[in-house]
């Protein structure tokens, strides 16, 4: 069993003994443990993670673990460096480098704002690859599940997500994409909103893109 903590964080070490018994019962070399099970006395499910090519369906005894099939393309993307930064696995995890562009962070915000705004009383779970995104796109380090877990409790309410991303998104995509580009790919994004207005998501969707493009007000 292989512990990946960069930031010393406290695992529950009943837990440690619990994930090895569940890695145990994977056959592929590759797969991890992250998430609260690791370092909270309440969670929800046990996130275990496979990289594997197999489409063989894999079980387990504990009826909380979530399985997720990661294929080796997924290797370069934020969601695997998060999510491997800090885990329990059964073997040293593959590495690959990060590939991830400002289009895949605005699909990101894209696919959260509705999924924000039709889960207000429940947004923590919506909203993690949207900090996750922003966070790097900020300052260029790869949050873990500790830290991704402690940043998204900082939020009390939808509101305050759609201000931080108000604030966020428009600086940074006028920082890391050029002027000419970025017009050319907003002014297209905001043509598929403009017919859907009436829709909070869209009109927020709407106005975000003339923010970034125009840098008005935001309405």
């Amino acid at each position: 069993m292989i512990i990946y903590n960069p930031h010393n964080e406290s695992l529950l070490k009943e837990r440690l003994i619990e994930a090895e018994k569940i890695l145990d019962q994977i056959p592929v070399k590759h797969c991890f443990i992250s998430g609260s099970f690791l370092f909270k006395d309440k969670y929800e499910d046990i996130d275990l993670f496979v990289v594997s090519r197999s489409k063989k369906t894999l079980r387990v005894k504990n009826k909380k673990v979530k399985i997720t099939v990661i294929d080796f393309n997924t290797l370069y993307s934020l969601f695997y460096h998060s999510v491997s930064k800090s885990c329990i696995s059964k073997n040293i995890l593959p590495t690959r480098p990060l590939k991830v562009t400002m289009a895949d962070y605005w699909q990101v915000i894209n696919e959260a704002i509705p999924v924000l705004l039709n889960q207000k009383n429940k947004f923590h779970k919506s909203i993690r690859f949207l900090v996750l995104y922003t966070e790097y796109f900020k300052t260029g380090e790869v949050l873990d599940t500790f830290q991704l877990s402690r940043k998204v409790s900082y939020f009390s309410d939808h509101k305050e997500i759609l201000g931080y991303i108000k604030s966020e998104a428009p600086a940074l995509f006028k920082k890391k994409i050029k002027l000419s580009y970025m017009k050319k790919f907003f002014y297209t994004q905001a043509g598929f909103y403009k017919d859907f207005l009436e829709y909070n998501a869209q009109n927020f969707l709407y106005n975000l893109t003339h923010v970034i493009t125009k840098g008005v007000t935001f309405g």
